[in-house]
Parts: structure tokens; sequence; C-alpha cells
């Protein structure tokens, strides 16, 4: 079944709608499900640099917190954009994706992660400095909801849910088409063998731009939606915390697994709620799961059954 889903279009999306319609009963509530879902498209974004492009950044926090300022910039100037402050936050996404690009992706290994490293820092402070555009410490509040026309008739709760469910196919669905295109690909060839890819003629730079902002604009989005889940957009989101839970996300999910992003999210959400209320360093739990992730899944939740499997056949002809 999981190989069906794998390969067809059409069971792709519907996976992805049903783990939308199961999170609010999984979650208890709307407000928690949306937040489910709209870090599993910042893990999914994540995972086209990581498991894709090969990629380990740590900017993904200050693509996330750039949807999330300007969503509340447009949205209070403008409050009846809707749809259009989502395109704007994109774009924002994508812009400050494509400056960092251009400054980090000419290095490789830990260079490019201590670029991104310190970019992530100085958009952070970016935004502490420049509290009449950001609200500084205290970050943007009373961020207003674009209407969903669907108040009157689920609530306004479970409307804004409906809006994160639809943007989280819709997304999802996208990167999909990315990874199985031809650029999708040829990212795979630069991740396998860099100096191999430039010399069958791939212009390895701007491949890795152009993933780079592609990713910046999905993680922007989700920013966004966050934004407007919370009705506010803290200082916190574009801290180096965010990008560390986005990439925990992403590998407990799977590096080349865009559903497993979702289970990612999923996981480390359940843990946050549930560990938070019985230890206050729940944290020190999360690491020790990700260690045992890595050792036992090093393809993630999302590839766990395969890895299973592939295991299995491989000690069943052993045996033969």
């Amino acid at each position: 079944m999981l190989e069906k889903i794998k390969h067809s279009s059409g069971l792709f999306c519907l996976a992805l709608a049903a783990f939308a319609l199961a999170m609010p009963l999984v979650m208890g509530s709307t407000a928690t499900a949306g937040v489910v879902l709209v870090f599993a498209i910042a893990a999914a974004a994540c995972n086209l640099l990581l498991g894709y492009a090969g990629l380990l950044s740590f900017a993904q926090g200050s693509f996330f917190g750039v949807g999330s300022y300007a969503v509340g910039m447009v949205l209070k100037a403008a409050p009846g954009a809707g749809v259009a402050a989502l395109l704007v936050c994109i774009a924002a996404g994508m812009v400050v994706a494509l400056a960092i690009g251009m400054l980090s992706i000419r290095q490789r290994g830990i260079y490019f992660v201590m670029i991104t490293l310190a970019m992530a820092q100085l958009a952070y402070f970016a935004a502490l400095s420049f509290p009449q555009f950001t609200g500084g410490e205290n970050g943007l509040l009373d961020i207003p909801r674009p209407v969903t026309g669907l108040e009157g008739l689920i609530g306004e709760g479970a409307g804004q849910y409906a809006l994160i469910a639809v943007v989280f196919v819709l997304a999802i669905a996208f990167l999909r088409l990315v990874v199985r295109s031809p650029f999708g690909r040829a990212l795979d060839a630069v991740r396998e063998n860099e100096v191999r890819a430039q010399t069958a003629g791939y212009d390895v730079q701007k491949l890795k731009l152009l993933a780079f902002c592609l990713s910046g604009g999905i993680t922007a989005l989700a920013g966004a939606l966050y934004a407007l889940q919370l009705r506010s957009a803290p200082l916190s989101n574009i801290d180096l915390m965010t990008s560390e839970t986005i990439l925990i996300m992403a590998i407990l999910g799977g590096r080349r697994s865009l559903l497993g992003a979702a289970f990612g999210a999923l996981a480390m959400t359940l843990m946050a709620e549930q560990l938070s209320q019985l230890w206050p360093r729940w944290q020190l739990i999360v690491g020790f799961v990700l260690i045992a992730v890595v050792l036992f899944a090093p393809r993630g939740l999302g590839g766990a059954w395969a890895h299973w499997r592939a295991r299995r056949s491989v000690h069943a002809g052993d045996h033969a």
C-alpha cells in the first residue's frame, strides 16, 4: 500500500487529506492539529534541502519568521488581503532565501552549515533591533485572520483549520511535483556527487540556489500560517530553536519522505505536548529518541516500514 501511495499522485493527495482530517481527532483540538500541519509543511520544505539537495541548513527558522512577520504586517495594513497576504509571504521568504543562498551555497559541508547558522543569528538580532516593524521582544500582536467564509457554518477555529489543511495538501503536493521533476532528479545527482554532476553539465550553483529559494518560500508560507493560527508573530518564530525544531521533525520523519515529514511533525508535537507536562527537561528525551531513530531507523518514521522489510529480506536471504 505504501508503495502504491508513493507512486500514485492521487493516492498521495488522498493520504495527505486523510492525515489532515485525522489530526483533530488525534490531537483533540483543531488548534493543536493546525500546528502539526504547519510544521509538517516546514519539515517537508526542509526535506527538499536536506534529503534531496544534501544541504543541512540552519536558516529555516529565518524563513519561518520572515513569513510570520510578513503576514502580520500585510494583514495589519490591509485586513482584507486574504490569500494575497500568503503570496506576499512566499515571495518574502524566497527573497530572503535568495540573499542567504547566494552567500552560503558557494561553500560546502561544515562551511555551508556555519554560514546558515550565522545568518540565522543575524536574522534574529535584526528582528530584535527593529521593533517598529517586528514588535521587538513582544513580536507582532493581534494579527487579523483572513475570512474563509466557513465561520458561520463550522466556527472560526474549524474554518482556520480548513484553510491550513488545504494549504498543507497543496504545499506538500507541490513539493512532490518538484522532487519528481527533472529538476528534482538533478538535485539527486548533485547530492550524490557534486563534481560528477558538474562534469555532466549541470549548473550546480543554480540548482542549489533554486532549491534554497523554493524551500525558503514554502517555509515562509508555514510561518505565515502559524502566525494566523496564533494571531501573533512572536520573536521566537525566527530564533535558532525554530530551525532546530524543523530539522528534528524532518529527520524524525525521514529525510527523503515528504509524507514522513508530516509524521515527524506529529511525533515532535505529541512529545512536546505530553512530555512537557511530565518533566521540564523533556527535550532530553527527544534527544534520545532522535539518536534512536538515526541509529535504528535511518530512513525515519516515513521509511521505517520499508527499512524493516529490506532488513527482513536480507535476513531471509542469509538463511536461504
